[in-house]
């Protein structure tokens, strides 16, 4: 977490003298972001549970779709190995949202900013699973990396530390395509300008849509911690990267005209679905 400190402190102190352009922050922007944040962030979590069963149900396992019910009944030589299917999925899954970002670029849309949210939550979530199995091989992916393929423990130090290096390259990565959702006349060569942007559309929203994300989380209430702890290791390094993201190619999207209610209804139905679905679990 040192870097993208060092790296923020070093942005305040070299841009302080700039003016800020006016129209940068906008209500708006930060609602909708946030939303499509915890959005994204509890799809792509059910996602990894669902093929998490998923992976169990091809070799003729029994298991409980559940917010931490990993378990099964039955035996079969790859059930270990199965174990990883939920974080390939949504590894898989963000690299495919990145594919169509990319297709859908020019569009103004307000959802383009959902596909990108899911994009970054589709590999963030996914890639940090990695780097915890150095120290904790019992978790999924760990029984999968350990367990099945049992790998080193030198090995799984330097995939800890190919990780570290991948979440805070994504992280820094994603700060580009969020820079271009500002306002075509909001200053875009303004390196104080793209700082305040991205603390709205990026910072803030994702803060906001992590405290959203909280009534998802079922118990034990520690599970509540999770999605700070991706917001801890992954947003700090998108807004110190801000100033230095060039170019920018703006759509003049319209997440930043007014808030939108559609991604708000969508949040609060799957919500329901996580309470009254999920947290019973279902069984495959």
């Amino acid at each position: 977490m040192a870097g993208p400190v060092i790296w923020g402190v070093y942005n305040m102190f070299t841009y302080k003298s700039l003016a800020l352009p006016e129209g940068i922050f906008k209500k708006a922007t930060l609602i909708n972001s946030a939303i499509f944040y915890a959005l994204a962030f509890n799809i792509i979590f059910f996602l990894q549970e669902l093929f998490l069963v998923l992976g169990k149900k091809a070799l003729g396992l029994k298991s409980i779709l559940y917010h931490n019910n990993h378990t099964w009944e039955g035996e079969h030589p790859l059930s270990l190995l199965m174990q990883g299917s939920g974080a390939l999925a949504i590894f898989l899954i963000g690299i495919i949202c990145l594919v169509i970002l990319r297709i859908i670029s020019k569009s103004r849309s307000e959802w383009k900013l959902f596909v990108l949210w899911l994009a970054f939550h589709g590999l963030i979530q996914s890639v940090p699973q990695v780097l915890v199995v150095s120290m904790d091989p019992g978790t999924d992916v760990g029984e999968a990396l350990v367990g099945y393929l049992n790998l080193s423990s030198t090995l799984l130090i330097v995939l800890a530390g190919l990780s570290m290096l991948f979440i805070a390259l994504i992280s820094v990565w994603f700060c580009k395509p969020l820079l271009g959702f500002i306002s075509r006349d909001s200053g875009l060569n303004n390196p104080k300008g793209k700082l305040r942007y991205i603390l709205s559309i990026a910072v803030g929203a994702a803060l906001l849509g992590s405290v959203l994300v909280v009534p998802f989380r079922i118990p034990p209430v520690s599970q509540a911690i999770t999605p700070f702890i991706v917001f801890v290791f992954s947003i700090p390094w998108t807004w110190s990267a801000a100033p230095v993201s060039q170019p920018i190619e703006c759509s003049a999207n319209r997440i930043n005209e007014r808030i939108y209610w559609e991604p708000i209804v969508l949040l609060m139905l799957l919500l329901i679905l996580f309470r009254l679905v999920l947290a019973p679990g279902v069984e495959f």
